[in-house]
């Protein structure tokens, strides 16, 4: 290792490191060996340990302090001075939405016991105001005055707080607080043109008062029940299903009685979390997306929906994980940082006394047999400590890549070596373990914990997903939306974790906030089993490809029915296939010359791919065109090129019609984009199912295409009909969205606002006698 070239940037020599460690590193027998065992050997090595330490200090020195003026591990005013200036300038320049990233930006940055800390929440507040975003305004507005925001400036805070509560409906509260205000200013020595501003605002607030004022509906998070209620032996779970064991397949869930598409089997908090870095953080807490971020107050890298969460965060783990944040440990570890949190939450929650033992552990060996001599079936009975069923979740250590391992034992040993240099983590875990082990057992037991966690975390996790909207063509001229699924968080649900895999599941897993609820995706029979997707499935991979994955990262080969059924193994292909020129049939190619199965007609493939180009190289023309007129000219010759070269369900002829009917929607041409999308949906259908998301999210953008038809043409002869229809697939794509997402999410609510005022349209041009011939003449009609 000595003469090994290393990265300068620290953070990338990590995988660098533990390659070069793990060749050097033979002595792991795991035929005999367990954690305890393994973790015992790493901890005495002083050469790694070293390495390890090393390595830690060399991060937390490169990245735990100001990066650049922009930047800063730590807090810094200097830095929040900055930002809170450009949210300044984005302000006064009606940048409204700029100025909130600004001021967050500041927020984040300021010492929490210095003065711009409250400065910049009263100004983030400003622009909460002007976004519409009150509640998140009246807690900044708190927050500033409890942080030390100015006396002589607080007048101004207290109008703002007045102007939330009015739009909030909340006539009561904003009395109260306008007459807190007024009574506040006149203890102040306000210049003559203060005054008079605050009289003039204080008119405005008073005048609106006077006014009724349109008041936003509370959101309506309730969760869904479990089906049949819940399950005394299967925590988190529905009374129809149960779980089992057997000698082939270990423990699995089946049905006890049929459930319908939709009915809830599993609701089920995470034993533990992280969220994942992204451009739009959510709470590290609760995982609430889309948040009006309050930071961590030591760093300037973790963040939350609130004091509370933030307050809660400290307790449980972050306090822990405070310097390794600051030292960007954990981006640079993946999933490791995981395993690292179920030790931290473990040890907050308490461990749980060994069930019926006569001799109490004094070992970290004697306490981990004794933890894993349980029913691993009982154990999932509710009012069982949830660390049973964490702790005996499958590791496949026994099949695991040699090399793999030792690189896991490397990382925990790191993570180790971080608690006891960085942290005061051993100083607290002796009063968490119910038992009196030597400090060195101590530490024995935690890095034993963390190694176990990353076997169990790469066969057991979860990605949290939930909905981002982006505009198309970064809004240019653009009146069409469209929205990803991103990743939140990663995280172990002990029970749902029971599903066994199957490449064509039967189950929809959705997500509020960091709560996994796991839902019918079809008709399930009493004594079927519930099958999960573990990631690769039947609709998107061919089966040995979907084999192949499965035995990589989960050690087993899959039988499922779709890999076992030979005329399906290879369905995907189709979304891939050439088009046959004589009979139109698919024809897969994966050489230059292949022949059509249908009507063994010879098909040039060289021909196909240079169609292909002259048809990309139109696109791109396209994309460069000066007027709408002439892009959608050259983009609709691009697509009927590739009609002539690629079967109707190619899924990249789709992404073709998908560019067109968004032009034609820009154009103002819906009737064309709205056949285009109808198109796609058919096909989805096909390759999806009827019920899957991809089939929600072209319904969600059909709907959209419809509603601006109806606002641009009202006095069309076809507008009742056009609502009609429009009602019709509306109703449709909220069904959808809930089912795959949940009725919490923004954009499910938002289509039912739609849906609503489309209802709301019909009955006001209602006419007697053509509703039932409407629908029957409807040109689409869906598989639902």
């Amino acid at each position: 290792m000595t003469g090994a070239s290393l990265p300068e940037d620290c953070s990338k020599q990590w995988e660098i490191l533990l390659l070069l460690i793990s060749s050097e590193e033979k002595k792991i027998d795991r035929t005999s060996e367990n954690e305890i065992d393994t973790m015992s050997y790493f901890s005495n090595n002083e050469a790694v340990r070293k390495i390890m330490l090393q390595w830690l200090q060399q991060m937390k020195s490169s990245y735990g302090k100001k990066i650049n003026e922009f930047d800063t591990a730590l807090k810094c005013d200097d830095v929040s001075l900055l930002w809170r200036q450009r949210g300044n300038d984005n302000f006064r320049a009606n940048l409204i939405e700029e100025s909130y990233r600004c001021y967050s930006k500041s927020v984040v940055y300021a010492k929490h016991n210095g003065p711009m800390y409250p400065l910049a929440l009263a100004n983030r507040s400003a622009s909460l105001l002007r976004l519409k975003r009150f509640k998140e305004c009246l807690a900044d507005i708190s927050m500033a005055i409890e942080s030390g925001y100015p006396a002589e400036q607080q007048h101004k805070l207290l109008l703002r707080r007045v102007d939330c509560y009015i739009e909030l409906g909340q006539r009561s509260n904003a009395r109260s607080a306008l007459t807190a205000a007024t009574q506040y200013s006149s203890t102040l020595n306000l210049s003559d043109a203060s005054a008079l501003e605050f009289e003039r605002h204080v008119k405005i607030l008073e005048k609106k008062l006077e006014n009724p004022v349109c008041v936003e509906l509370e959101d309506d998070d309730q969760l869904p029940d479990l089906y049949g209620g819940s399950n005394a032996d299967f925590n988190a779970a529905s009374s129809a299903i149960e779980l089992r064991r057997s000698e082939t397949v270990g423990r699995f869930v089946v049905a006890n009685q049929s459930a319908r598409r939709g009915d809830v089997l599993f609701s089920e908090e995470p034993y533990a979390w992280v969220t994942l870095p992204s451009d739009e953080p959510s709470c590290e807490m609760c995982c609430q997306p889309d948040i009006n971020l309050v930071p961590c107050s030591r760093c300037s890298r973790s963040v939350y929906c609130g004091v509370q969460c933030r307050a809660r965060a400290a307790l449980a783990f972050h306090r822990w994980e405070c310097v390794g944040a600051q030292s960007d440990l954990f981006p640079t570890i993946g999933i490791a940082h995981l395993a690292l949190r179920v030790l931290l939450l473990s040890t907050s929650q308490g461990f749980p006394m060994v069930p019926q033992q006569s001799t109490k552990p004094t070992t970290a060996l004697e306490l981990f047999k004794c933890y894993s001599d349980v029913d691993d079936i009982q154990i999932y009975k509710e009012g069982t400590p949830a660390f049973y069923r964490m702790f005996n979740l499958v590791t496949n250590f026994d099949k695991m890549n040699n090399n793999d391992y030792i690189q896991y034992a490397l990382t925990a040993t790191m993570l180790t070596i971080y608690l006891e240099h960085f942290t005061t983590f051993f100083e607290y875990l002796p009063s968490r373990v119910p038992y009196a082990l030597s400090g060195e057992q101590l530490q024995l037991f935690a890095a034993a914990i963390i190694l176990r966690s990353l076997g169990q975390l790469v066969c057991n996790g979860h990605a949290t997903l939930s909905l981002s909207t982006v505009e198309e063509d970064g809004g240019r001229n653009g009146r069409t939306v469209t929205e990803r699924e991103v990743r939140r968080a990663t995280a172990i649900y002990p029970s749902a974790a029971m599903m066994n895999h199957s490449c064509e599941p039967n189950i929809i897993n959705t997500f509020y906030k960091n709560r996994l609820i796991v839902r019918c995706a079809s008709e399930l029979s009493a004594g079927g089993e519930v099958y999960n997707c573990y990631g690769p499935h039947r609709a998107r991979e061919p089966a040995a490809r979907r084999r192949a994955q499965l035995r990589a990262q989960y050690m087993f080969t899959c039988a499922c029915t779709a890999c076992r059924d030979n005329d399906r193994k290879d369905f995907v292909l189709l979304f891939s296939a050439y088009v046959c020129q004589s009979c139109k049939c698919p024809v897969p190619v994966s050489e230059k010359r292949a022949r059509c199965q249908q009507c063994c007609a010879d098909f040039q493939l060289n021909r196909a791919l240079a169609m292909i180009d002259r048809a990309d190289d139109l696109a791109l023309q396209a994309e460069r065109a000066s007027n709408m007129e002439e892009r959608c000219e050259k983009m609709l010759a691009s697509y009927k090129m590739k009609q002539q070269v690629w079967h109707r369900h190619h899924s990249s002829l789709r992404a073709a019609a998908d560019k067109l009917a968004r032009i034609y929607a820009d154009l103002g041409d819906f009737g064309r984009s709205i056949e285009l999308i109808k198109q796609n949906i058919q096909s989805l259908e096909y390759q999806f199912g009827s019920f899957s998301v991809e089939v929600a999210h072209e319904l969600r953008k059909l709907s959209d295409v419809m509603l601006e038809r109806i606002f641009k043409l009202p006095g069309h002869p076809d507008y009742r009909y056009w609502c009609l229809e429009a009602h019709k697939i509306m109703n449709k794509a909220v069904q959808l969205m809930e089912l795959n997402y949940g009725k919490w999410e923004v954009l499910v609510k938002r289509l039912k606002e739609q849906e609503v005022f489309v209802a709301s349209l019909l009955a006001e041009c209602r006419t007697p006698d053509t509703t039932d011939c409407v629908h029957q003449n409807l040109h689409y009609n869906l598989k639902i």
